[in-house]
């Protein structure tokens, strides 16, 4: 039996859950990021990313800015470090490395430019993974393109927590 034969009253109640799940966040506070007061709004465009140095650092910049869009109004700084390893994952019998997973982390602090308040700071955490199976070329390329992923993922990471931040706005 399919969901289609048990007729109209399923999804009746589903739409009724999911009414009163919209109610309940309604009432206990939540905005939508977006929404007329979210955090999505106030960080859009207000962010001056300090780019740190190295080009992984760098890279991790150009994510974050890519997720804020260019400053054309900026209102707050963020600022980050950032530290990578590798390690080894997949070791033959002959002790040759088939794959390592580059792990990564960084800390992050937004403050307003003005005043020089922290607004808030963390710490996120990543792993990327890259196969070293092919010639050194083929192996470099590949760990580049780790540490490029890397990069997003710590930007969505930090990004995310920002828009979590209860308060925010300019």
């Amino acid at each position: 039996m399919s969901w289609s034969d048990r007729g109209p009253v399923p999804r009746r109640r589903a739409l009724g859950v999911l009414l009163g799940l919209t109610l309940t966040a309604a009432g206990c506070g939540f905005t939508p990021v977006y929404g007329p007061d979210g955090t999505g709004r106030a960080l859009n465009g207000s962010v001056e990313v300090a780019v740190s140095g190295g080009i992984y650092g760098f890279s991790l910049g150009q994510a974050l800015q890519n997720r804020f869009g260019p400053p054309t109004d900026p209102y707050f700084r963020l600022s980050y470090t950032l530290s990578t390893r590798s390690e080894r994952v997949a070791i033959t019998t002959a002790q040759s490395t088939n794959r390592y997973n580059l792990i990564g982390r960084s800390n992050y602090q937004l403050v307003v430019l003005a005043t020089g308040d922290v607004v808030t700071s963390g710490t996120v955490d990543g792993f990327s993974s890259y196969s070293a199976t092919g010639s050194s070329v083929a192996t470099r390329a590949a760990s580049r393109d780790a540490y490029e992923r890397l990069s997003v993922i710590l930007s969505d990471k930090i990004v995310a927590r920002l828009q979590a931040t209860p308060g925010l706005t300019r």
